[in-house]
């Protein structure tokens, strides 16, 4: 899988202080989707306790050499005991997971985890710009959902993705334990350079 095997992985978007503020003094941090560590670094600056996971062993090896703690492990079945976690920062990683089912999937295993706030950095449908509609309409006839599409490069198929609606995103979260308690809409820029409208939310454990 293109995940796994890519030599690069690399997110453009950032920590959001506001979602970030949300975090306690001593949190247990996981990284879910690390890559090469860009957040995990941030918030272990910050004083927190991280651990990152991701698939991609690339990624992964440059994450370690900085002293980084990470672990090579699928986001829906992570190799942690129950309540090990505070909270779980999911940065561009829900917009790769091809089915409302597989995102389901990795949100209860945070939940699962103990952690009782999720930071999510996503991308919202920009219906509004062309070059993303023509992709949303085209992808909807491929995937049979709307939001998601298909990415090719050279003809060849890289990896499904989807872009979420705020009501969508809030019930996706709100299916496994999750309220929203905070939700922006911001400029963001795509791993391609494209300037569009991101997802950045709190989304706290209801009990």
């Amino acid at each position: 899988m293109y995940w796994d095997e890519s030599s690069s992985v690399l997110s453009s978007l950032l920590l959001d202080t506001r979602i970030a503020a949300y975090l306690r003094p001593g949190d247990r941090v996981l990284d879910i989707g690390c890559g090469a560590g860009r957040i995990m670094g941030e918030l272990a600056g910050q004083g927190f306790r991280v651990v990152g996971a991701d698939r991609n062993a690339a990624s992964l090896a440059r994450a370690g050499g900085r002293g980084l703690a990470v672990v090579r492990a699928d986001a829906a079945a992570l190799p942690f005991g129950t309540g090990c976690f505070d909270a779980a920062v999911l940065h561009a990683v829900l917009t790769v997971l091809p089915t409302p089912q597989s995102r389901h999937a990795v949100l209860t295993e945070a939940r699962r985890l103990g952690c009782r706030l999720l930071c999510i950095a996503d991308f919202l449908q920009n219906w509004d710009l062309p070059l993303y509609k023509a992709r949303y309409e085209a992808g909807q006839a491929e995937t049979g959902e709307r939001g998601s599409f298909v990415v090719r490069q050279a003809g060849e198929v890289l990896y499904l993705a989807h872009h979420f609606t705020l009501g969508e995103l809030t019930g996706l979260l709100a299916g496994a334990g999750y309220a929203v308690a905070l939700a922006d809409t911001p400029l963001v820029t795509t791993r391609s350079g494209n300037r569009v409208r991101g997802l950045a939310v709190a989304a706290l454990a209801e009990h």
